[in-house]
């Protein structure tokens, strides 16, 4: 397990293309959203596409707001507020599944903003596979990983797959190691 301090070090070593498992612990959650939308994409020439499955983009937003973090190079796939509270607003920079079993869906957006948003390099973050499990088959996400990865790994992103180390599951991390290049255990500083 590393430090959230030493996440954005770890992170400089990757090579484009690389998918990575991120095992998060609650407590460092917020600061490696911040690590992977801010620390990893400051001095270069990239957009992040960021998947949500767990908790709204608007809250996303609201804490990239509170770290006066710029939201110009990121984008959101978002898959819960839909289904939770409904879609009222559509603010610049989020486009809309209307559930997370519609991974096809999301794979078509993220596809989407690939194009729309053409970078030097780009960041894909699926934030979390624990969520995303819970509403689809195993068998059926296994596949949807293979083949996301894959498409991403075409386009040269880096694809970050975040999971809650509370939420732990030996199914999930089998699942990861399959088709990720890295898996990272990520602790507080505290």
């Amino acid at each position: 397990m590393i430090d959230i301090d030493e996440l954005p070090e770890k992170l400089k070593s990757l090579d484009s293309g690389s998918a990575v498992a991120l095992k998060v612990d609650v407590e460092a959650y917020f600061d490696v959203i911040t690590t992977l939308t801010d620390d990893f994409t400051k001095d270069k020439e990239m957009q992040v596409i960021y998947t949500t499955s767990t908790i709204s983009s608007s809250t996303i937003i609201q804490v990239l707001d509170a770290f006066e973090i710029d939201k110009s190079k990121v984008q959101f796939v978002d898959a819960v507020s839909y289904m939770t509270m409904g879609v009222e607003e559509h603010p610049d920079g989020v486009t809309y599944v209307e559930s997370p079993t519609m991974l096809e869906n999301i794979s078509l957006k993220i596809e989407y903003l690939l194009k729309k948003y053409p970078t030097e390099e780009n960041t894909v973050v699926i934030d979390s596979i624990d969520s995303l499990a819970i509403h689809n088959h195993n068998r059926i996400l296994s596949e949807f990983l293979h083949i996301l990865i894959s498409n991403l790994r075409s386009h040269e992103c880096y694809t970050f797959i975040m999971s809650v180390s509370e939420q732990d599951s030996e199914e999930i991390d089998n699942m990861l190691a399959m088709v990720c290049d890295d898996f990272i255990e990520i602790g507080s500083s505290e």
